[in-house]
């Protein structure tokens, strides 16, 4: 009786073993890769398939729940089917025989993951036919951020054959690889209908209340047997209309501001805070010091005038925005004063110039306090080659800025150096920023062919840190000169409604979007001007 209690114990064990998902040791190199298909049962392309199992063996143990929620099969077969593991295997078994003479893709989406939650990268397709042929058409094609330039992974594409049924199902769906490129495979001739969604309840059809959606360049696909269509670019621009909202007001002292908001907000050029008293009046004002870059939902302001401890206040923010441009929303309650003295220690928080500066460019230092010692002012040294100034008259401060300005321009093929006081090290700080001489500056060169040589066409070229920032129209050609040898970003767009903005059209009812172009890593060279030529007919 022993014995056999030990038996049913390990046969017990055994089946809880089988059943679990197995988990990755532990220890050693970590993992960074994602899992890899080595084999499918049947093969791909196989035809005159009659049996109701596929399996797909993965190169190591996966993340099963991952696995089933990235599977689809199209066209939708209306037939249920179940998934079975054995180790690294998965088997997939439907409850029906297939339909004659039909392709059956099945889609193992790039979101399924190891047990260490590395993605595949990429969606593996299985495709069979239960007849005697195979549909071997193919539509390949890219998404791109709009903003940004960069791929975009996270929407899907829906594919309907015609006539398209919104309201249904689509026939077809893709998902980006981490390139952005999308692929449907394994088509019949007609044609079809295609656009990109962010589906997130994942059943392909597109609720028009919650879901964004946007069109391609063409309405329709036309497909031949077997053929191969590749569609522009889609761009994915996502609009965000909702005013970010100024959440809580709080007091790090009686002067310093901490401002959280609902989403990421910036200041701009055009900020102002205005602080009133509990009767409404204008009682001060502060200035923008800074949003961390770690937590870009935080502001922090300095209030020129102490808010009393006994005292409750309201503020009144204009200028501050999120990254889409939506005004921030003011905060509708009062907050009380503080008697805490501000003891922040006066320190530099960051300098202008990482990219360079003008000739006639002013040098500016953010402290974290309003500058009021004069040793900052009298401390400060401009070393123009070998000669140091140390009562340089182009000096200076407004609130929590200091500025040194050039006199007319700075010096061409002198060098440029900077001592400044930081009262938190107690020393002076070396600034050696590098001054754009006209020799070193460049030029870009863009000419843009459509229909119509009258076109107008709207220009947006920018840098990361907006040393440069340049909005302008032309139609055909335009050159600019006299830019930094740094890397931009070129946005084109043609402005069909005069609205002033990239209208990225619609699915139903279909309007065409804008022609619209985005190019990153714009290089400029010393000396030269590059030709970048564009093409919208």
């Amino acid at each position: 009786m022993r014995l056999i209690h030990h038996i049913n114990v390990l046969v017990l064990v055994t089946l809880v073993i089988s059943c679990a998902t197995p988990i990755a040791p532990t220890g050693g190199l970590g993992d960074k890769v994602g899992p890899n298909i080595e084999k499918t049962s049947p093969e791909t392309s196989t035809t005159n398939f009659n049996k109701q199992e596929f399996k797909f063996e993965f190169s190591e143990f996966v993340n099963r729940a991952s696995f089933e929620k990235e599977l689809t099969v199209e066209p939708d077969l209306g037939i249920p089917y179940s998934v079975k593991w054995r180790r690294k295997t998965a088997t997939i078994k439907f409850d029906e025989a297939l339909p004659d003479s039909t392709t059956i893709i099945l889609t193992v989406g790039a979101n399924t993951a190891d047990t260490r939650n590395n993605k595949m990268g990429a969606p593996v397709q299985l495709a069979v036919s239960t007849g005697d042929e195979i549909d071997e058409g193919q539509i390949v094609g890219r998404l791109r951020n709009a903003r940004t330039g960069e791929a975009e992974t996270l929407p899907k594409i829906l594919l309907y054959r015609t006539p398209a049924d919104l309201s249904k199902p689509a026939t077809y769906s893709a998902e980006p690889d981490t390139g952005g490129t999308f692929r449907f495979g394994y088509l019949g001739g007609g044609t079809y209908k295609a656009f990109a969604i962010d589906d997130r309840n994942r059943n392909k059809i597109w609720e028009r209340e919650t879901e964004t959606a946007r069109p391609f360049n063409e309405e329709f696909i036309l497909l031949e047997d077997n053929g191969k269509d590749t569609i522009d670019v889609i761009y994915w621009f996502e609009a965000d209309t909702i005013q970010p909202k100024l959440q809580a007001v709080g007091l790090l002292s009686s002067q310093r501001l901490r401002l959280r908001f609902g989403e990421e907000i910036r200041f701009t050029p055009q900020t102002s805070i205005q602080i009133q008293d509990s009767s409404g009046n204008n009682y001060t004002t502060a200035f923008p010091l800074y949003v961390p870059e770690k937590d870009p939902f935080l502001a922090f302001a300095y209030v020129r005038k102490p808010l009393l401890a006994d005292s409750s206040y309201r503020i009144k923010l204009t200028g501050i925005s999120d990254p889409d441009g939506n005004e921030a929303l003011n905060f509708d309650k009062t907050f009380p004063g503080s008697n805490q003295e501000d003891t922040v220690s006066q320190d530099i928080l960051s300098v202008n110039g990482e990219d360079g500066l003008f000739l006639n460019q002013s040098l500016n230092v953010k402290y974290t306090r309003p500058v009021t010692e004069q040793e900052i002012i009298d401390s400060t040294v401009v070393i123009e080659g070998d000669v140091d100034f140390k009562n340089w008259p182009g000096i200076s401060v407004k609130d929590n800025i200091l500025t040194i300005a050039p006199q007319n321009t700075w010096i061409e093929g002198v060098d440029h150096r900077f001592l400044v006081w930081n009262p938190y090290t107690k020393r002076r700080q070396l600034i050696n920023p590098k001054i754009w001489e006209s020799i070193a500056l460049g030029g870009i060169e863009i000419t843009v062919q459509s229909a119509d040589p009258t076109n107008i066409f709207t220009l947006s070229l920018f840098d990361e840190s907006n040393v440069v920032s340049i909005d302008t129209t032309f139609s055909e050609f335009i050159a600019i000169q006299d830019l930094p040898p740094i890397k931009y970003t070129m946005i084109i767009y043609r402005d069909l409604n005069r609205n002033g903005k990239w209208d990225f059209g619609n699915v139903d009812p279909y309007i065409k979007p804008e022609p619209y172009y985005i190019q990153r890593n714009v290089n400029i060279q010393q000396g030269f001007s590059s030709e970048i030529n564009i093409d919208f007919r």
